[in-house]
Order: C-alpha cells, then structure tokens, then sequence
C-alpha cells in the first residue's frame, strides 16, 4: 500500500511518487473514473490486463497478475495488503469514441506498448496527421491524471485522500464481495 514517504530521500530524489500515483490512479479508476480537462472534455481510466506489483526485495518478492480484470482481484488486493507496491499496470484511457491503451511503469513513468486508435483520413498524409494528433491528445490525457494527482498530492489534503485509498485497499474487492460467505 502507499506508505507516508518523506518530501525526498536522502539524495533529494522522489522515486516513491510514481507507485504513489499508480496506485492512486487505479483506485481513482474504481472510484472515480471520470477526469475532466478545463474545455469541459471526458478522459475515463480502466486498468486493464496487467498488474505487477514488487514487495521490498524487489523481484523476490514480485506478482504479476495477467488477463481479465486483475484489478477487480482477491490477488491484487492481497499484494497491496502485504505490503507490495503496484510497480505496472496496462490502461486503458477513453476519451468520446477513442480508446487507448498503454503499460504504465511507476519506477520512471515509462509508456511502453501504446495502441493508439486506427487513424482515418483520405490520403497517407491525413493519416499521420491524425497519428499525431492522437498521440498529442495521449500527452494531453495523462499529463491531466498526473497534474490531478500532484494537485492533491502536494498539499495538505494528501493526508485525506492518502486514508480514502488506503480505506479502499484494505476493503474487499470486487471478486471478494462477490464470492459467497463460507460456512463453517
């Protein structure tokens, strides 16, 4: 889960802030999917097909949780209770009728496998212009996730939304709450 990390380490680095903003992220796709740019423009976020979470020790102690909908897991909510850090995660990011997807690694923020919407247009030209276009409105859609998560995560009301997360992580998951009560 998120820990109470420190302004910088001792170096003055920050490396805890990209898994804090993973799993802000995914919780805020569970909660609150829905974030909206300044022109009034819907961007909705799904975690989708891939979680990998690290404890302490790095990849002895690693889970990767393919296929479906890891994030509804048992799984994935066990790793953040044991203390593991969600360290990537597959999205999906929608805005009107275009979907994109894309790996999201915390450790530097890295984009890997982006699949942007086939591109229209009448010649070659008007289709790189479109791909370039979906890629600018990509930036444009991430940088309004991460600007909303730094918006609340440098000020004091981090605290608050650091318990609504970890209230959330401690709660059951949604294959949890649909499994039936066991007897004895």
């Amino acid at each position: 889960m998120i820990a109470r990390a420190p302004a910088a380490d001792d170096l003055g680095g920050v490396d805890y802030l990209g898994p804090e903003f993973l799993t802000w992220l995914w919780w805020r796709a569970e909660v609150d999917p829905c974030f909206r740019h300044d022109d009034g423009t819907e961007v909705f976020i799904h975690f989708d097909e891939h979680l990998e979470f690290r404890g302490e020790r790095a990849a002895a102690r690693r889970t990767v949780l393919r296929a479906g909908m890891p994030g509804a897991s048992m799984e994935a909510r066990a790793a953040l209770r044991s203390g593991k850090s969600l360290v990537a995660a597959r999205i999906l990011m929608a805005r009107d009728e275009d979907e994109m997807r894309f790996t999201l690694r915390a450790e530097n923020m890295g984009i890997s496998g982006l699949k942007l919407p086939a591109p229209e247009g009448e010649t070659r030209e008007d289709r790189l212009l479109a791909c370039l276009d979906a890629q600018d409105q990509f930036v444009e859609d991430l940088d309004l996730c991460l600007a909303t998560f730094l918006r609340v995560r440098c000020t004091e009301a981090w605290d608050a939304e650091l318990e609504r997360v970890r209230a959330w992580g401690e709660s059951p998951s949604p294959d949890e709450r649909m499994q039936p009560a066991l007897s004895s």
